[in-house]
């Protein structure tokens, strides 16, 4: 039983690091979902009037950045994770339980702050358009993520 544990964590570990190298860059995982690269998407869905057009997407840029800047350490939370599966201790569970919470609201505080300056580039609706595209976008992201990776404890109940 050990061995089709063994052999089952290997395969969702070989799953994660494919998805973690091939959507490294976003593009690709835009284009899987979607068919084009993320910008693309985003200005589909989210309607700004021309007089504040370069302001709005210069300061959806700079979220951009920051929020790539967040998805590489969601990216290194999931990577630690498949590394210790087999062997977690309460202390490395309690660890990346804590690193989790805190990046989530690390992504909140970031889309609340650049709803705020959305809003004051193009305006409410916009602003929440962008809202809604990015919740969105991270809920896709956070689908994608946990149906490649096991829950705590559950190869355990495959032995």
């Amino acid at each position: 039983m050990k061995k089709i544990s063994l052999i089952i964590l290997t395969c969702i570990l070989s799953t994660t690091a494919i998805f973690a190298q091939q959507n490294t860059n976003d593009t690709d995982f835009f284009k899987a979902i979607f068919g084009v690269d993320k910008i693309t998407a985003v200005k589909e869905f989210i309607t700004v009037a021309d007089e504040n057009n370069l302001v709005f997407w210069d300061t959806y840029q700079q979220y951009e950045s920051n929020r790539i800047a967040l998805r590489s350490q969601r990216i290194a939370l999931i990577t630690d994770y498949a590394e210790n599966y087999l062997n977690f201790s309460d202390g490395k569970i309690e660890d990346l339980a804590k690193r989790s919470l805190k990046l989530n609201k690390k992504n909140t505080k970031n889309i609340e702050k650049y709803f705020k300056k959305l809003k004051k580039a193009g305006g409410a609706k916009a602003a929440a358009q962008f809202l809604q595209i990015e919740n969105y976008l991270l809920s896709l992201s956070k689908v994608a993520i946990y149906e490649n990776i096991p829950f705590i404890g559950e190869l355990e109940r495959v032995e």
